[in-house]
This record gives C-alpha cells, sequence and structure tokens, in this order.
C-alpha cells in the first residue's frame, strides 16, 4: 500500500504566555457573551476521565493569510484565557485537500523556525490583554517565559484510505520524521523512541504524543486532544515560570541575609521585615502553584486521563513540582532559623535592658 495523501487536515501551533497572576474567568464570561465559550470536552465515552473546576475561555480572533503549500492558506486564530493567569494562542493551518506527508514534513520544517509566528502571536496577546485588563489581576506578560507546541491532525486520508486502521496506516507512513523535523531517514532505535507514546482508542484512530509537537489521526474531527495537550503546556509553563520566581527569591533572601549578617541589634526591624517577606513569598507561590495542580483533575483511568499523563510525565512536569516544593522548604527552614535567630537576639537586648536598669538603680542609690 503506497503513503496515502491527506484529504482534510490542520496544523496547529501553540503560542502560550504567562500573562498575571490571576484571570476573573467569569467576568471575562459576563461580558463578552456569545463571542466567549468554556472549554468543554465532546467524545463519549471518555469526556469525564478529566475534570476543569474552572474551564478556560476561548475567543476566535482576527485571522490572517501566509504563504504555504504553494499559494495564499488563511490562518485562523483562537486564544484561550486561563484562570491561573496564562493566554494562549492557536493557530489553525488548514491543509490543502490532497497534501503529501513529504509536502507537510517541508512546511513543518520551515514553520518550526518561522520566527513570524511567535512575532503574530506577541501582536494578539498584547491587543487581548488591553481588552481584558479590567479582568486581570497583576497583568505583566513575561515574554522570556512561554510554551510552543504543535499538532499534525489528520481527519481524514486520501486516496480512498478514509478509514483504514491506525496500523494499517503506520505500515505506510512514520511519522517519526515529521515529529523530530528531519529530512534525513532516521535509524530504527529513533523511530522506536519517538513512537514510543502511541494511543488508539477506535480502530482508525493515532495519537502520538511527543515532547514538542503531536500526530493525530481522529475521524470524528474532535479537538478534545489537542485541547487536553495545550491545557497540559499551559500547567507546565506555570510550573516553570513559579520555580523561576522562587529562584529570583532565594537569591535576593541570600543577598539580605549576607549583608545583615550577622544580626545586629540595632537591624532586628530589617530581619522583622525580611521574615515576613519570606513568609508572604511562601503562601502565594503555594496557593498559586496549588491553583495550577488542581486546574485539571483526573477522575478516571482512561483513554484521556492516559494521555494526560503520559504528556505531563513527558514534559517532567512532577520533576518541576519536586524542585518548587524543595525550594520553598528551603526559603521556610531559612524562615525559622532567622526568625529564632530574631528571637535569640530579642531575649538578648531585653536581658541588656534589664541590667542596664540594675546598674542605674544601683548608681541612683549610691548617688542618694
Amino acid at each position: 500500500m503506497k503513503t496515502p495523501s491527506i484529504a482534510k487536515g490542520r496544523i496547529l501551533i501553540y503560542r502560550i504566555f504567562d500573562v498575571a497572576v490571576e484571570i476573573d474567568l467569569s467576568l471575562i464570561e459576563r461580558r463578552s457573551g456569545e463571542s466567549g465559550r468554556r472549554l468543554k470536552f465532546s467524545k463519549y465515552p471518555y469526556m469525564k476521565a478529566l475534570e476543569i473546576p474552572d474551564p478556560p475561555i476561548a475567543f476566535d480572533l482576527q485571522p490572517f493569510v501566509m504563504s504555504l503549500f504553494g499559494g495564499d492558506i488563511k490562518v485562523n486564530v483562537v486564544a484561550k484565557a486561563y484562570d491561573f493567569g496564562v493566554i494562549s494562542i492557536a493557530f489553525d493551518i488548514p491543509l490543502p485537500e490532497g497534501t503529501e506527508f513529504s509536502e507537510l514534513e517541508a512546511v513543518t520544517r520551515r514553520l518550526d523556525v518561522d520566527g513570524s509566528i511567535g512575532a503574530k502571536a506577541g501582536e494578539y496577546v498584547s491587543q487581548l490583554m488591553d481588552t481584558l485588563k479590567d479582568s486581570v489581576t497583576g497583568a505583566a506578560v513575561k515574554w522570556d517565559f512561554l510554551e510552543d507546541y504543535m499538532i499534525f491532525y489528520v481527519e481524514r486520508l486520501g486516496d480512498g484510505l478514509h478509514g483504514v486502521t491506525s496500523e494499517e496506516f503506520l505500515r505506510t507512513y512514520d511519522p517519526s520524521k515529521l515529529l523530530l523535523y528531519e529530512e534525513k531517514e532516521l535509524s530504527e532505535f529513533t523511530k522506536r523512541e519517538t513512537m514510543r507514546h502511541s494511543f488508539s482508542y477506535y480502530p482508525d484512530d493515532l495519537a502520538v504524543i511527543h515532547v514538542d509537537n503531536a500526530f493525530l489521526i481522529d475521524p470524528t474531527g474532535s479537538l478534545d486532544m489537542p485541547d487536553i495537550l495545550e491545557f497540559a503546556n499551559a500547567q507546565f509553563l506555570e510550573l516553570r515560570y513559579y520555580d523561576h520566581v522562587i529562584d529570583n527569591e532565594l537569591e535576593t533572601i541570600y543577598a539580605e541575609l549576607t549583608s545583615k549578617s550577622p544580626v545586629a541589634l540595632f537591624r532586628l526591624r530589617e530581619y522583622g521585615r525580611l521574615v515576613k517577606k519570606m513568609t508572604r513569598t511562601v503562601s502565594e507561590i503555594t496557593e498559586l502553584t496549588e491553583k495550577v495542580n488542581n486546574a485539571l483533575k483526573v477522575t478516571e483511568d482512561i483513554y484521556y486521563s492516559r494521555i494526560y499523563r503520559t504528556f505531563m510525565s513527558l514534559l517532567r512536569s512532577r520533576d518541576w513540582e519536586v524542585s518548587i516544593t524543595e525550594k520553598l522548604q528551603v526559603i521556610i527552614n531559612t524562615y525559622k532559623m532567622t526568625h529564632d535567630e530574631i528571637a535569640l537576639h530579642r531575649g538578648h537586648l531585653l536581658e541588656l535592658g534589664i541590667i542596664i536598669l540594675i546598674v542605674l538603680e544601683i548608681i541612683l542609690f549610691i548617688v542618694k
């Protein structure tokens, strides 16, 4: 069987930004009316595998035209706002009917290094922030912190092969080169490793999950799987960002402690302010990271949840969570030591005050 063409499909390119401490989705929903829509999974029977307490709100933005596949392609743009302070921009590029997989590989390699995609996403984020500013707490786009992801989505194969099983398809085409943006032939080891995280629920669907992108075949046209991968990327971005925030806080704390060490009796107030700052840092970051982790809950161990867990494992999200926890513990330990040192010096100061009073009483007695 020869490699089939693509009768219907799309490329989804994501740029995900941390833009705020929190976004009030309920307020956005009330103001946007029908122009904004809540994320909702559609496919039964595994739509209940994941639960989102406060689903993100999606907006259709102004489309634009790109020169791809030898012609002008209209690119649709969808933005999603997440309550934990993230905005995602998704570029939906439809594939011309009859696109060969070799053409898709060539265009993908070009898109992977196309800086205009990121610039365009930045423009959309800036415009959206102006629109949503009343609904945003602590607005500040962190341009140095973003996640990018790409999904190759095939809805229908061409050449009369619509409905072939995923096993039959994989005998005709190996998506490894596409997923790795490679032009040269790959080794068998690389192919196996790239295709290691492959899933299929029905005979004719396929999901190959990779750390930078994914290859999907879904005859239903559902966007559930892209939405799950997008959500996971948004969570991962926040974990990376808060780990960075804690690193900066630790540097500041160490610098302040070094400048004040050893504790001077007349600088206890400054140490008191530092202790309060450490307490506030631990409280705020703990609350924010818990909000990120609880934004999507796994309720059943079936298809969607397995893919979500696998992808989070590929992103090593657990390592980032452990890193944040350990660094917060360092701050807590530093707080305890500093607090104890302050208490000790205050005790010494109190003792000194008592001694001074006794000496004064003795002097006054002698003078009398």
